[in-house]
């Protein structure tokens, strides 16, 4: 009886807690931001087998990705605005937080619940397009400062991360089905490499806070207060848009960013306190996807085992 109830509560909520164990080891562990250069290959690995599945098609796409990018840009610019006379670093991390694309990683969680990819991989490419382009033009503004920053810069990571492995899955596409069905059983390794990303996110961000962060804690609580907020709103607004069918696709499209090239936008020419903003959203976003694969996963049970008792 015990072991029975011990497999159905791994089975229902084993993905989420690995999630969330995974997190906490990395913040726990520091050191292993060592490895932060093996983040780019293992989204690699991961939209590679997320692509497998996909079909582009133009009368697949959605007209809310468009949504996505217009809410995208106008979260950023009203925060920014809505903060900037009481202040204006915060204002400014805010921006950050709030402009970065959606994230190269959100068709990998889709894949992960069932849900349609393409629509995703829509907005990865619509919303890391339009921020690389918004962000070098807009800041020299915001800021008040003269800041160079090359588009090309910014796009280039993108578009490598995204379109080799995206190449390499219209290539298997063309190849024989038994070739495909077996290179499809690698899907398996994708969460555990997942897990192994979440860990070196984890100690990156960890060690920052404890070697690199010089700012008082109340700053600190401004910033983490107001990334909840732009996470919290993110994800409903994005909700909104996709409407019934695609909410679930428009919510992670809108929620979950791309917020590596931000943080290293935000080091380079602003300053640490700014980046914090992207940091804590790492966390925020992350938990949120732990928590939709453990609901997927305990319906998905539930399912199983309704359909076996009838």
């Amino acid at each position: 009886m015990v072991l029975t109830k011990t497999r159905a509560f791994l089975e229902t909520q084993g993905k989420g807690l690995a999630l969330l164990l995974a997190m906490l080891l990395g913040a726990l562990l520091p050191r292993a931001h060592f490895f932060t250069f093996l983040i780019q290959y293992f989204l690699m690995i991961m939209l590679f087998f997320a692509f497998l599945d996909i079909e582009f098609k133009p009368q697949k796409f959605q007209k809310s990705v468009i949504w996505i990018l217009l809410a995208n840009t106008a979260v950023a610019f009203s925060v920014y605005w809505l903060l900037a006379p009481f202040d204006l670093m915060l204002a400014l991390s805010a921006f950050m937080t709030a402009i970065a694309p959606t994230a190269i990683a959100a068709p990998v969680i889709i894949g992960f619940i069932h849900r349609e990819v393409e629509y995703v991989v829509a907005a990865v490419l619509i919303t890391n397009l339009s921020s690389a382009v918004i962000v070098p033009l807009a800041l020299p503004s915001l800021t008040g400062a003269d800041i160079q920053i090359s588009v090309w810069e910014v796009l280039q990571p993108v578009l490598v991360v995204m379109f080799v492995p995206l190449i390499l899955a219209l290539l298997i596409s063309r190849l024989s089905p038994e070739i495909r069905k077996f290179i499809r059983k690698g899907k398996t390794i994708s969460f555990p490499i997942w897990l192994a990303n979440l860990f070196i996110i984890s100690a990156n961000a960890s060690n920052f806070l404890r070697n690199e962060n010089s700012n008082s804690m109340l700053s600190l609580l401004s910033v983490a207060l107001t990334s909840l907020v732009i996470c919290i709103l993110n994800f409903s607004l994005g909700a909104l848009l996709g409407g019934r069918r695609h909410w679930q696709e428009a919510s992670q499209s809108l929620g979950q960013k791309n917020l590596s090239f931000v943080i290293w936008i935000a080091l380079t020419f602003i300053n640490p306190l700014v980046a914090m903003g992207p940091m804590f959203y790492i966390v925020y976003h992350h938990v949120y996807n732990s928590w939709s694969i453990y609901r997927f996963e305990k319906r998905r049970s539930a399912l199983l085992y309704n359909s076996t008792r009838i």
